[in-house]
Order: C-alpha cells, then structure tokens, then sequence
C-alpha cells in the first residue's frame, strides 16, 4: 500500500471512531437529570479518543512509512 493510502485510511478510520464516540457520548433531549445526561453506551468516551488518537497518529503514518 502506498504512503497516501495508509494515511487516508487512517485519517478516515480516526474521524469515523471520533465522531462515534462523540455521538454515542452525547446526550438526547433537554439534560434536567442525571440519568439523561451519562452517555449511552458507557465506553463512548474511550471511542472518541481513540478516534482522536488515530487522527493524529494519520500524520505520523505519513512521515514514517516510505513512499514507493
């Protein structure tokens, strides 16, 4: 795979999980109580950093692999 590709996939792959993780963390609804306001699924923030992980981890994919 070419240098541009990985970083691409990466990049895709990053944004995808961060915008998950954002959406799953994120409250529906007026938060009046405690209840509404937890995410809904209870790893959604190890998803969103994960995905910003990979974000930034695209450029380093870019300077580290060769280009054919």
């Amino acid at each position: 795979m070419s240098r541009t590709t990985l970083f691409v996939l990466t990049l895709v792959t990053g944004a995808a999980l961060a915008i998950t993780g954002f959406a799953l963390s994120a409250p529906i609804g007026r938060p009046d109580s405690p209840v509404i306001s937890n995410p809904r699924v209870d790893f959604a923030p190890l998803i969103f950093v994960t995905g910003v992980i990979l974000l930034f981890g695209s450029a380093v994919v870019y300077e580290l692999v060769k280009d054919r």
